[in-house]
């Protein structure tokens, strides 16, 4: 008997924009059937954790494993993995929590069973449609992932006349290359919704052979989610740390002031913390006492998959680790 070996794999779109309008799509589909209402910020919070997990991904294979682990995890695993990841990234990225507080503040609102079991299947449409395939700093480089899903879920909305439209995504891009900086230039868009325009211009530099990471990028939106969105499109594109995302009438000049003010409380804030941090590891050494188990660390733990039992017929553990039986 010959038996076929065949690796579980995401049909993943080969043009970028394509494949983030059907994760964008997949979303929508999910949150508004589990769960509903207006609050999009909260599947919208799922899906750029999960973006900035694939960005941060050494290796395409742990990475694979990774996705796996999450879908596998219940609702409540996955809403504390959700909170871990939004946690991280505060401390990896203080500048920009005055902006991204927007997407996790929902967490510190212990959200019901619910509100979770649609977060849960949030996250698994989005990584059963390849999000986490893209993965590494070039992953979403090329496109903008989040101001898609904002446009989707703004429009399921704007159906009901509650909606939003923003600018398409190929005419900002087209905008963004028609300005070309130079290195060290300061770049200021008081209206940038979700930062595309921005993304156009970067990838000009880059296709000139150009650093994006050495010049000023300023952004601004009266929508505190677009600004939150292109607070994280600004990591995910990786334009470095000269940065600043403020939220306000950009007409008038006020929001550079508070965001400049905003982000230096909040890097202030991330170092006591971390500080104190320090200070408590350092007693529990001291001390010996052991570091205790999160709740998060069970439920992984809980839902990595084990490999199946010996068998005197085939080798079994090695069929596992190429791929599914069937």
């Amino acid at each position: 008997m010959t038996t076929t070996v065949a690796r579980r794999a995401n049909a993943v779109p080969a043009d970028p924009r394509e494949h983030a309008r059907a994760i964008a799509e997949a979303v929508d589909y999910a949150w508004h059937s589990q769960y509903g209402g207006s609050r999009i910020e909260v599947p919208m919070s799922v899906v750029a954790a999960l973006a900035l997990v694939a960005r941060e991904a050494p290796d395409p294979d742990q990475l694979a494993a990774l996705g796996e682990t999450m879908e596998r995890l219940d609702h409540e695993g996955f809403g504390l993995l959700v909170q871990r990841l939004w946690c991280e990234f505060a401390v990896l990225r203080p500048d920009l929590n005055p902006r991204t507080k927007h997407l996790w503040s929902w967490i510190d609102e212990e959200p019901d069973e619910t509100m979770l079991r649609a977060v849960q299947a949030v996250g698994q449409a989005a990584i059963r449609k390849g999000l986490l395939a893209r993965f590494g700093p070039d992953g979403w480089g090329e496109t903008d992932l989040l101001g898609m899903l904002l446009q989707t879920m703004k429009s399921h909305g704007g159906r009901k006349g509650i909606g939003q439209f923003l600018t398409p995504e190929s005419v900002t891009l087209l905008l963004g290359r028609m300005v070309a900086p130079d290195e060290g230039a300061r770049i200021l868009e008081p209206c940038a919704g979700t930062g595309t325009m921005l993304l156009g211009a970067a990838q000009a530099m880059r296709e000139n052979g150009l650093d994006p990471t050495t010049c000023e990028w300023w952004a601004n939106d009266i929508d505190p989610l677009a600004a939150a969105l292109c607070a994280v499109n600004f990591h995910l594109w990786g334009l470095g740390w000269r940065v600043i995302v403020g939220c306000g009438d950009g007409l008038q000049d006020g929001w550079m002031h508070e965001a400049l003010e905003h982000r230096q409380i909040a890097i202030d804030e991330v170092q006591r913390a971390w500080r104190q941090a320090r200070q408590i590891a350092a007693v529990r050494h001291v001390l010996g006492l052991p570091t205790p188990e999160s709740d998060l660390d069970r439920h992984m733990r809980k839902a990595r998959p084990k490999p199946p039992p010996a068998s005197s017929t085939f080798d079994a553990e090695a069929v596992w680790k190429q791929g599914s039986l069937f």
